[in-house]
């Protein structure tokens, strides 16, 4: 994965960009703690077939944020400028953590510069369902019992629940050092604490989202609980579900081989089932 930085809207936003002059794009937004590295285990071979490009995105990994984008609505008009930024044309977007309420408001908000989601492990439905570190934030009446969190300890706690993969030393360092600088992690939290304001409004989007979506997600995930997407599931007209047994939060990584898998056969042409061309 070459990875590269590019200013977009103002910002230095790191990427990484592989062509094959393949027909299918696919754009993958990076989770938190983590970084776009966190699509290690499956880039190389999603490369071999699909024109792919990574970001992390406003304020996340190694890309400079601001305060305008704290919210998963402004996010995902920023996701459409940078795809207007580097011509990518109609991509499956790959939105984990994170990535799976952006990814939906750019459905719903963008609906024509998308072709399919493939969504996994993000906190994205309201009521909220999400674990104790998420209730935590929302609860609290401020960040400012957060403050003297250090970030290797952040990633260090969020990465303990992984069972199958042990992450690279570099890139146990880069996850690190994205959450590094001043105010990073706590910006990154305030994100998080927003999802109170975010989801209710992605919530009256919901059932009118038309694209094709693929739901992967962990049974076990104890940071955005299965729940959400056994209930975006059956609020989206356009969904499959995929549950992987024993999975936790980081399927992308702990069951990288089972999502590779559900990936390829959703980008190969499992998303047309849903299509129109498809009746």
């Amino acid at each position: 994965m070459d990875l590269q930085f590019e200013e977009i809207d103002g910002l230095q936003i790191r990427f990484a960009h592989h062509s094959v002059g393949a027909q299918e794009n696919v754009l993958l937004l990076g989770p938190l703690p983590e970084s776009i590295l966190a699509f290690t285990p499956v880039w190389d071979r999603l490369a071999a077939d699909f024109d792919l490009l990574a970001i992390d995105l406003p304020g996340f990994g190694h890309s400079a944020g601001r305060s305008d984008l704290s919210g998963c609505e402004t996010m995902a008009a920023f996701v459409n400028k940078v795809l207007d930024h580097f011509s990518f044309a109609t991509p499956h977007i790959i939105g984990p953590d994170i990535g799976t309420p952006i990814a939906l408001f750019m459905a719903a908000q963008f609906p024509e510069r998308v072709k399919s989601l493939i969504v996994s492990g993000g906190a994205c439905v309201y009521p909220l369902e999400v674990g104790p570190f998420i209730g935590g934030l929302i609860a609290a009446p401020d960040l400012s019992g957060f403050k003297g969190v250090a970030a290797k300890d952040a990633v260090t706690s969020s990465l303990s629940t992984l069972k199958n993969y042990q992450v690279p030393e570099a890139i146990l360092a880069d996850y690190t050092a994205s959450y590094e600088g001043e105010g990073r992690l706590l910006s990154a939290f305030q994100f998080l604490k927003n999802y109170v304001l975010d989801l209710p409004v992605l919530d009256r989007l919901l059932d009118g989202i038309r694209s094709p979506v693929k739901i992967i997600w962990g049974r076990n995930d104890a940071v955005a609980p299965v729940r959400n997407a056994e209930i975006l599931h059956k609020r989206l007209p356009n969904s499959e579900l995929s549950i992987i047994d024993g999975g936790v939060h980081y399927v992308w990584e702990d069951n990288s081989a089972e999502y590779l898998a559900l990936l390829l056969d959703w980008l190969n042409g499992g998303y047309l089932k849903f299509s129109p061309v498809a009746g």
